[in-house]
C-alpha cells in the first residue's frame, strides 16, 4: 500500500476538486494553490491538457472556482464568460501548435536558404576566375 502524497491531498481539498484533478495538476507541474493563483485557471489548463489530460470548460470553471472557493455553479455570469472565451482562445492556441516551434522553423529554413545563397554566390567568382583553354 503507497502513501498518498500530500500535494494531493491538499489540492483535492480545495473546493471543487477532488483525487483525480488534484492528480492531473501534479502531472501538469502544478503543486500547490498558490501556484494556481499566480498562473491562473486557464494556464493551469492549458498544462494539463498538455500533459494529455481531457481537460473541459467545466473543469476551468472548477478551477476558476477553487481559486475563489466558489462553487464552480456559482461562479458570476460575466466571470463565466470571460473563462469560457478564453479557454476557447487557449484551445485554438493549442490546436496551432506552439508559435515557437513555427518561428523556429521558419528561422531554420531562412538560415538554410541563405546558406544555399552564399554557397552559390561563392561558386560564381570561381568560375569566372577559371582560364579558360
Amino acid at each position: 500500500m503507497s502513501a498518498i502524497d500530500p500535494v494531493v491531498v491538499e489540492l483535492a481539498a480545495l473546493k471543487n476538486l477532488g483525487e483525480k484533478t488534484a492528480l492531473w495538476l501534479v502531472d501538469a507541474g502544478v503543486r500547490s494553490r498558490s501556484e494556481m493563483a499566480k498562473l491562473g485557471a486557464i494556464e493551469v489548463c492549458r498544462r494539463m491538457l498538455l500533459a494529455g489530460h481531457p481537460v473541459s470548460l467545466v473543469a476551468a470553471y472548477a478551477i476558476e472556482g477553487a481559486l475563489t472557493d466558489t462553487h464552480w455553479n456559482q461562479i458570476p455570469p460575466q466571470k463565466k464568460l470571460e473563462v469560457q472565451r478564453l479557454f476557447a482562445v487557449m484551445k485554438r492556441g493549442i490546436a496551432a501548435g506552439p508559435p515557437v516551434v513555427k518561428a523556429a522553423a521558419r528561422s531554420a529554413k531562412a538560415a538554410a536558404d541563405a546558406a544555399e545563397a552564399a554557397g552559390a554566390a561563392a561558386e560564381a567568382p570561381a568560375k569566372a576566375a577559371k582560364p579558360k583553354a
